[in-house]
């Protein structure tokens, strides 16, 4: 009985695929996603090279995910890019458009190829991509219509990776602040830690903090787990905003805490193996931030949606 109940399911689901394919939509729809597709595959070094951007492979689910979220809830969007699909094909701007943009993009993976750790091509070349793909769809559906998408763009480059410039500003500004703060709670706990540069001393013991206790990971990962949560639940402006400051908050705290812990546990501890530690506490750490970002974002709806039936009562 199971297996017959699922069946007209299975049977639906296939041929919704197969008018798709047949539809004078398709090649407009692949397109789409060869387009973002070769933009992942420039990307994807950056995202498996095991440092701070590799949860850019949610990025390639979560996109089309969204996207085609955004795109159901435009009226007339389907009957209108069957009409202005042909159009586009034969439009000697959109041509001219994607010839530029191919030729660059083009260029942009030779340079890559020659110096993989020049971030500026990664950057350009997202910003090429998603301009043609809003170029396009801004031809069928129009200007206003278009900034529908714009969770969409940001998605995308909240997957590339920051020029090296920025990157080490932002870790050097992070450490700063979490040795202040570590020095600052130990002694408070009756620890007398000292530092020097980087390197907190606890008891003549050095620990340095280095870019993985800096707390960029945790920064760069909370940003894209709040943006996705206030884009998921459909959060409003203001509480999308506030839940990316809460992250960050919520982020720097617990990165705080952990190299605190690891102060007290090699004070207390000084033969102990302190990489396994680390390690371990570097997970727990970073588990806590997201369960604590998925507890305010819920919150923050939950708070949303009373605001709205308190209004409704207000009205009627």
């Amino acid at each position: 009985m199971e297996v017959t109940s699922h069946q007209p399911s299975a049977q639906s689901d296939l041929s919704k695929l197969k008018d798709l394919i047949r539809s004078e939509s398709f090649p407009f729809w692949l397109f789409l996603v060869l387009w973002f597709g070769q933009l992942c595959l420039a990307l994807e070094p950056s995202w498996g090279d095991g440092t701070y951007y590799d949860y850019g492979y949610m990025v390639i689910l979560l996109v089309p995910f969204f996207f085609h979220s955004r795109w159901s809830e435009i009226k007339g969007a389907g009957d209108r890019l069957i009409v202005e699909a042909p159009k586009m094909v034969q439009s000697p701007l959109v041509v001219i458009f994607f010839g530029a943009a191919f030729c660059s993009i083009v260029m942009l993976r030779l340079i890559q190829t020659v110096d993989s750790g020049w971030r500026a091509p990664l950057v350009v070349h997202a910003f090429l991509m998603i301009g043609f793909a809003a170029f396009c769809l801004s031809r069928v559906i129009g200007g206003r219509a278009l900034l529908t998408f714009f969770p969409c763009a940001v998605l995308i480059l909240l997957a590339v990776p920051l020029p090296s410039a920025v990157e080490f500003s932002l870790i050097h500004g992070l450490t700063e602040r979490v040795v202040d703060t570590a020095v600052f709670a130990n002694r408070m706990l009756g620890l007398p830690v000292t530092s020097s540069g980087e390197t907190l001393f606890a008891n003549g013991i050095p620990l340095h903090v280095s870019e993985g206790c800096s707390g960029i990971r945790s920064f760069q990962s909370s940003i894209f787990a709040g943006f996705v949560l206030g884009e998921f639940i459909r959060l409003s402006i203001l509480n999308r905003l506030i839940l990316l400051g809460l992250s960050l908050f919520t982020a720097f705290c617990m990165n705080c805490l952990r190299v605190i812990y690891l102060v007290q546990h090699a004070a207390g501890h000084p033969g102990a193996d302190l990489q396994k530690v680390h390690d371990i506490s570097g997970y727990v750490s970073l588990t806590l931030t997201f369960i604590t970002i998925f507890a305010l974002s819920s919150f923050l709806k939950k708070s949303e949606h009373g605001g709205e039936q308190q209004a409704a009562a207000a009205t009627v």
